[in-house]
């Protein structure tokens, strides 16, 4: 009877822990790629006194998951934007272009405060990479930015439908606490730089001289085989130090679509073992 038993429980132990495997929902992953255009407006006082305007285009990527050891409640997030723009003085007289790329990665905490509601707060680490290249300058032409933040991140997302049509909305705001950044002193030039120039490069930023806000809406509409996914979003990057000022403004729509997708090894489980972010 002993002998039995000590079969019997560790094959006990295996089928349950097989169960227990075989109930909890497998984590999807959440992806979207976009591309858009919109405007900008840029003012560089290391570059020149005037504004800037102009028309950009701009990629967007994103992929969000929850982890099946958290059990839903914690999300992971990275997220991708890179922005071109070409841009004229009032008169048209001069040209400058603006390029930059941003890299975030966020934890945020899911609530689901009423029915067809969802919550997510958290933090995200940023690291961007820019530069504004004036064609009239020939001593100074461009301009690097050049920085690391740590941001605080929010979003809501509403699901509701339109004569049977599930459609989501989704609202995010991210906005920086601590972080550093690139800046040469005022009237510093790249060559000096260039030839070693010892002066301080890398400043600690702040609210009192970085603010840097993104603002994006989505709608998405299911498709048979994607998502359709509309978004605008409202960027501003703004500094003030070493007596420098540096503002860029912009404005864009894309398109484009999202997917769930989940590599497993081995038999797929029922969809309805599927874990979704939104």
């Amino acid at each position: 009877m002993k002998k039995k038993l000590l079969h019997i429980i560790p094959l006990w132990f295996v089928a349950l822990a097989c169960y227990a495997q075989e109930e909890t929902p497998l984590p999807l992953t959440y992806q979207s790629f976009l591309i858009g255009g919109g405007t900008t407006s840029t003012y560089d006082s290391y570059l020149s006194p005037l504004k800037y305007s102009g028309m950009n285009i701009g990629l967007l990527g994103e992929r969000m998951k929850t982890p099946r050891r958290w059990k839903g409640r914690i999300a992971t997030q990275h997220f991708f934007n890179l922005e071109l723009a070409d841009t004229k003085n009032p008169s048209g007289s001069a040209q400058s272009y603006v390029g930059s790329l941003e890299y975030d990665y966020g934890l945020y905490y899911r609530l689901n405060p009423v029915r067809n509601i969802q919550l997510y707060t958290g933090l995200q680490g940023n690291l961007s990479a820019g530069v504004i290249y004036n064609l009239r300058n020939t001593n100074n032409p461009a301009n690097a930015k050049v920085g690391a933040n740590l941001n605080l991140s929010a979003m809501a997302i509403y699901a509701f439908q339109i004569k049977r049509q599930p459609i989501r909305l989704r609202y995010q705001m991210n906005v920086p606490v601590v972080g550093a950044l690139f800046s040469p002193e005022f009237g510093q030039s790249y060559y000096e730089i260039g030839l070693g120039d010892e002066s301080q490069l890398i400043y600690p930023a702040a609210w009192h001289n970085r603010l840097t806000i993104r603002n994006i809406l989505s709608v998405e509409i299911p498709l048979k085989a994607c998502t359709l996914r509309i978004t605008g979003m409202n960027r501003l990057y703004q500094t003030h130090l070493n007596d420098l000022k540096t503002q860029i403004l912009s404005n864009a729509v894309y398109v484009g679509i999202s997917k769930y997708f989940h590599t497993v090894s081995g038999k797929q489980t029922d969809k309805n073992k599927y874990r979704y972010v939104f």
